[in-house]
């Protein structure tokens, strides 16, 4: 069997091997986010390199095994899986292409359910860089509203700057009952483990709005290929459409230094009807559906 580890910031380079290889990169399974929430989740991995997996497990509350990292394409799945999870194995946030091929290979052995809060909202990034036509007037209005109201400088996030965007963090979860709720707590803890390691980690950007010398919103993101992941977005609701003037001022300055970009995974919205809402508001393109998997051999 196998050894399940911490996750290290020193595991990057072999982790990165696995990313890449991977056929349908969901944002839960970047590195950022497995190792910036480790610590609240207990994620873990193991690597079979000759299998070319990279097998994910949570640990907390109790132990979940996510799906693999690494070469989908394989005929073997039957056996690989058997072998490692014995003959009733569950996985969560399972990707739809990897269900799809486990479905040709174990049919009726095979039980999904779709985790509808999990899947993750994929958007043409010009879109939301240009904010065109009808279909995105109210939110061109808004964001022309706060350009007339407000003097805003758009900075992209250096070393520089992080002191300026941790106190920003810290203010916000003040702002917001202070990050007492358990999930914002655990997020919390996982942005400031990020900005804290910023240079360390490979492929992150982001990018500040400023009001009189001072941050009123940020966001980090991680370069993937033709996309953009989004994983965290903050805006004081002192100013209105904050969020909307960093999302677009982000992804301008995302294009003009990544012309190759087509697509920004903006993330789930974990069941919570608000944040649906404004998701969906933004007319995605596609999504990456995820599911908990159930088999029976």
């Amino acid at each position: 069997m196998f050894q399940y580890s911490d996750i290290k910031l020193e595991d990057i380079s072999f982790f990165e091997r696995y990313w890449k290889i991977t056929s349908q990169r969901a944002s839960d399974y970047s590195f950022p986010i497995l190792w910036g929430w480790a610590c609240d989740y207990g994620y873990r991995t193991a690597r079979e390199d000759d299998k070319d997996l990279l097998w994910i497990r949570q640990t907390l509350p109790r132990d979940y095994d996510l799906a693999p990292l690494g070469n989908w394409e394989r005929t073997d799945w039957a056996d690989v899986i058997r072998e490692r999870f014995g003959n009733e194995p569950e996985f969560w946030l399972v990707p739809e292409k990897l269900l799809e091929i486990w479905k040709d290979q174990l049919g009726e052995k095979l039980e999904a359910e779709d985790m509808r809060g999990s899947w993750e909202y994929l958007y043409d990034i010009r879109d939301l860089a240009m904010l065109p036509g009808n279909r995105y007037m109210k939110k061109r209005n808004r964001v022309n509203h706060f350009r007339r109201n407000y003097d805003y400088l758009f900075r992209p996030i250096t070393q520089e700057i992080i002191p300026e965007v941790v106190e920003f963090q810290l203010a916000w979860c003040q702002a917001n009952n202070g990050c007492t709720d358990k999930g914002l707590l655990q997020e919390n803890h996982g942005i400031l483990r990020i900005l804290s390691n910023w240079e360390s980690i490979p492929r992150i950007v982001g990018g500040v709005i400023e009001v009189s010398g001072k941050v009123a919103a940020y966001t980090i993101a991680e370069l993937a290929c033709n996309t953009i992941l989004v994983h965290f977005e903050k805006a004081s609701l002192e100013y209105g459409a904050a969020y909307q003037v960093i999302n677009k001022e982000f992804m301008c300055r995302m294009l003009q230094e990544h012309p190759e970009l087509a697509v920004v995974n903006r993330e789930e919205d974990m069941n919570d009807p608000g944040l649906r809402e404004a998701k969906m508001s933004y007319l995605p393109t596609d999504f990456i559906k995820k599911y908990r998997v159930r088999i029976k051999f």
